[in-house]
């Protein structure tokens, strides 16, 4: 009786991308969507400052005008941030 030749079945492992050069990786899954594995300080910063970003200019201005709980909680921040950068 003849051998059967038996074939292996390649499986591909897990694959990882990166859109930030190393800094965030996520684990690309067969449907397209990924998945975070790993994301570096520098990078939860940058997210940070993305996301804050819509607390400055002339729309949050006139957003503090409007709420003066809101502007009094900005001005203290504003001294608190000029206190602590200022002795760095």
């Amino acid at each position: 009786m003849p051998k059967r030749k038996q074939t292996k079945k390649i499986t591909a492992g897990p694959i990882f991308v990166s859109p930030d050069g190393g800094e965030t990786v996520y684990q690309q899954l067969p449907d397209g969507n990924r998945v975070l594995v790993e994301q570096s300080q520098k990078a939860k910063d940058e997210e940070t400052a993305y996301d804050e970003a819509e607390m400055v200019g002339v729309e949050a201005i006139e957003l503090r005008r409007k709420y003066p709980t809101l502007k009094k909680a900005w001005d203290r921040y504003r001294v608190v941030w000029r206190l602590v950068s200022d002795n760095d």
